[in-house]
């Protein structure tokens, strides 16, 4: 199903002949990615998420076409030749059981009142549909999608699609660095700096760490993401904290600072990305003084405010460790999922 039979759905040309100027395309080329940043901000900021995703991070993910042309996964909405919102779909690409696809919509906030959000999820669901009939599927298929808890138009529209709740994610904040105070380093450990030679280290522990995570699937850990990670506009070793025994990587706080979230929050903001321990290291403190180092580094950089996600099943330790530093929960965030 191209762009072209994406824009024929019933539910889009029904909004084109109630809507004067409304027009559909597909991605053209990288002038749009500009844009597509722009109103996701927006549209994230509408619905009550603070989430900024840069036009260089967002170029990287386009770029990799190994299994997604993204001119037929794209759809961009105009109301007299100016974007209002754009339609993007993914999934996954091995034939895994249960086998995810997903979709998003972002509308500007202007245009939230005229069911285009609708008839786009609508669309996106349909388009998903004769994506999937044409994929040689041996088990079950979902659509998953993700919502803020608080009221919003994207929830609204989630739940009464007939969604399930899958799983839970927590935001949490630091909001007083000043007073975050030293801890002790774990014995027997080296807490020097990252080098590039760790890369490859720091990515084979994310893997081992959250393979089992809800979030994460075989592609997720493929060498197209790894060279996709390197490149990312986020990737800042010099931010990050690390822990050795000998030449192997045990613990990891990888942080970074988006200069242009920062402009677009007013503020000074981090994120502590991923954080995580080797098994056979856990509970001896390892965790407790990555976050603190990485902490005090972000606060003699004017960093205000410190954030991180993490999953509220089965994570009890976790949070411990977050909370005793002393991180809050800001946000909570459910995974929905749907038979395809």
């Amino acid at each position: 199903m191209t762009v072209s039979k994406w824009m024929d759905c019933q539910h889009l040309r029904r909004m084109s002949a109630n809507m004067p100027g409304l027009s559909f395309r597909g991605y053209r080329d990288t002038s749009d990615v500009e844009m597509m940043s722009r109103v996701s901000h927006l549209s994230w900021k509408a619905d009550g998420v603070e989430w900024f995703v840069t036009p260089e991070d967002m170029l990287s993910r386009l770029q990799d076409i190994s299994d997604h042309d993204h001119r037929a996964d794209i759809l961009i909405a105009e109301v007299d030749g100016e974007t209002v919102g754009y339609s993007e779909l993914d999934w996954s690409s091995s034939d895994d059981d249960p086998k995810y696809y997903g979709h998003s919509v972002n509308i500007l906030p202007q245009w939230r009142d005229k069911e285009l959000m609708e008839a786009m999820f609508k669309s996106n669901e349909t388009r998903l549909q004769e994506i999937s009939s044409h994929h040689p599927v041996s088990g079950r298929c979902y659509i998953k999608l993700w919502a803020f808890d608080g009221p919003n138009d994207w929830r609204r529209i989630v739940e009464s699609s007939g969604y399930s709740p899958m799983w839970h994610l927590l935001e949490m904040a630091h909001n007083d660095l000043g007073s975050v105070r030293d801890v002790p380093p774990p014995d027997g450990l080296d807490y020097g700096p990252v080098i590039s030679e760790d890369y490859p280290k720091i990515w084979a522990l994310f893997r081992e760490c959250f393979s089992h995570e809800q979030w994460s699937s075989p592609e997720r850990w493929s060498e197209e993401e790894y060279d996709e990670w390197t490149r990312s506009a986020n990737f800042s070793p010099g931010l990050w904290k690390v822990a050795r025994a000998g030449s192997d990587i045990v613990g990891v706080v990888e942080s970074f600072i988006s200069e242009k979230q920062c402009e677009a929050y007013g503020r000074r903001v981090a994120y502590s990305n991923r954080v995580c321990v080797r098994d056979g290291w856990r509970r001896k403190g390892v965790a407790t003084y990555l976050l603190t180092s990485s902490l005090k580094q972000l606060r003699a950089m004017g960093v205000e405010e410190v954030s991180l996600d993490t999953e509220v099943e089965n994570k009890s330790s976790a949070m411990r460790v977050y909370m005793g530093v002393g991180f809050t929960t800001r946000r909570t965030f459910t995974f929905f999922a749907r038979p395809l």
